[in-house]
């Protein structure tokens, strides 16, 4: 090899040989320092090359003598307590290629392992100054150092690739079904969460399979996987992680959704049959509709199936389920959609049929503060003073949402009010659609539990059928008022009118 060519190799490998450098020193300056001697000897010895194919090989051999009679100087200031086990470089980096290898089984190492390494190698610590950080015995870093350095050797002669989550991580819509506020809100915020139970939904994996699935590197998934198991959504059996909730994927939700079509516009035909009908304003379509959905499904149907609501880590009863988003948007035509009634004391209920189309999903705000319900229904029955200072903010905030109207001082809800016997004998009127509605959600339900068979994981088929139930909501009520809104039966809500969806039933 003429001296121009090597010349060129050895600028060439530069940047290598400071990367090397800095995962050996403990600041910039020393892997520098290092990464000059590395050079020089490399220079000095390069006219021993015979051709270019040995140039790499005797580059990181040139690399480790030098780095190996670094660490002898830096001995004589510094005691090193580990002896044997350390790693030898000529061994670990043989070509370009294996840096790469090594940063990438770092970022697999599990916690424990993965610090005392980081702490030895990178940050020049002594075990005995190991020991004090992590608490532990030298002879367990002696340990550890010793795994560590196995489990890096065999994982760098593996063949390892990032799975399709890595490149194409998934979405989910986080569903819940219960008596609270849905505390699990802060932890399916990220998609780092919701990838990780997407990815252990159908197989169990192992932290470092699950690193690999994310493209993610350990550290920043071992809180959120102990987040996850603390909540049990996520649960670990040995080194296995699996999900314990059920997923609707989006080929499981578009399966549902083709085989139930044809129930789904018997629902449609029904309820605007009596818009026609009626001829009645966009409100009271909206109102009259919500009414019957709620007859026919959460009354009616709900009566017919066994829900199970078991009481979580926070003292709410209740269950959890996702949706990929990706069903989501081949759905087409159906709208975000919550639902959910609170009471006061005397049995007064406030009822809510949220859907996007209307704004946020305001019965959440009713949840975190029981005085909503209780000021709400209140006013409801003709109260305009309030001398309690949660009260008075309660009204404040009601009056923002749009929920309370205030006319020179005097309050007033901005929703229907109903009695009892009101309400019996509204909503009596509609049997007949209640009834049809009834009978092709629970069909729509039937076959969704057969779908759901082919797709839930062994250890939640137990729940096919309740959630063939919670399906329908998206079957039997988002997507028909969807089309109802796109053939212009219904319209969405504008300015300061009654707000259709919600509904108010004194005792």
């Amino acid at each position: 090899m003429d001296r121009r060519e090597l010349d060129l190799k050895i600028t060439d490998a530069a940047k290598s040989i400071l990367s090397y450098c800095v995962v050996r020193t403990s600041n910039h300056f020393e892997a520098e320092d290092l990464a000059q001697d590395i050079l020089l000897e490399l220079y000095k010895s390069a006219g021993n090359i015979r051709n270019t194919q040995a140039f790499y090989g005797f580059m990181w051999a040139v690399a480790g003598n030098v780095y190996k009679g670094w660490c002898k100087k830096k001995a004589k200031n510094k005691e090193c307590a580990l002896t044997e086990n350390l790693f030898d470089t000529t061994e670990l980096f043989d070509d370009n290629s294996d840096l790469y290898l090594l940063r990438r089984e770092l970022s697999l190492l599990s916690e424990k392992y993965r610090k005392a390494t980081v702490l030895y190698y990178i940050e020049n610590k002594s075990c005995s100054q190991i020991s004090v950080h992590l608490s532990i015995s030298e002879s367990m870093v002696k340990y550890l150092l010793f795994k560590s350095r196995k489990i890096l050797k065999e994982g760098m002669n593996m063949e390892r690739k990032f799975g399709q989550q890595s490149y194409n991580p998934k979405e989910l819509s986080i569903l819940y079904w219960g008596n609270g506020k849905n505390t699990y809100n802060s932890v399916y915020e990220n998609k780092i969460s919701q990838n990780i139970l997407f990815a252990c939904y159908n197989d169990r994996l192992t932290a470092e399979e699950i690193s690999l699935e994310l493209g993610i590197s350990m550290p920043y998934i071992e809180d959120i996987l102990k987040q996850l198991v603390e909540c049990d959504v996520l649960r670990l059996e040995g080194r296995k992680y699996y999900t314990n909730i059920v997923i609707f994927t989006a080929n499981c939700a578009v399966e549902i959704a083709n085989k139930t079509r044809e129930f789904k516009n018997k629902i449609v035909n029904a309820l605007s049959e009596i818009i026609v009908n009626e001829n009645i304003s966009n409100s009271e379509a909206w109102l009259t509709v919500c009414c019957i959905l709620y007859k026919a499904v959460f009354e009616n149907l709900q009566s017919k199936v066994k829900i199970e609501l078991p009481e979580n880590k926070f003292g709410e009863n209740c269950i959890i389920w996702a949706v990929e988003k990706e069903a989501d948007s081949l759905r087409n035509k159906g709208f975000e959609f919550g639902v959910s009634n609170t009471e006061n004391e005397t049995g007064d209920r406030v009822q809510f049929f949220d859907f996007t189309v209307n704004g946020d999903m305001v019965h959440h705000s009713f949840y975190s503060s029981k005085s909503f319900t209780n000021v709400f229904i209140d006013i409801a029955k003709g109260k305009s003073s309030f001398e309690n200072e949660y009260e008075k903010l309660a009204v404040a905030e009601l009056i923002k949402k749009g929920y309370v109207l205030n006319d020179n001082g005097k309050l007033r809800v901005n929703v229907s009010v109903f009695t009892a016997e009101e309400f019996e004998r509204f909503i009596s009127r509609y049997n007949y659609a209640v009834e049809i509605v009834e009978q092709n959600a629970e069909e729509i339900m039937n076959e969704a539990a057969r779908i759901i068979e082919n797709y839930i994981p062994v250890h939640l088929k137990h729940q096919a059928c309740q959630m063939a139930y919670f399906r329908i909501f998206e079957e039997a009520i988002s997507v028909p008022v969807g089309t109802l809104a796109e053939n212009k039966a219904l319209f969405p809500y504008k300015g300061n009118g009654v707000l259709p969806t919600t509904y108010i039933v004194l005792k």
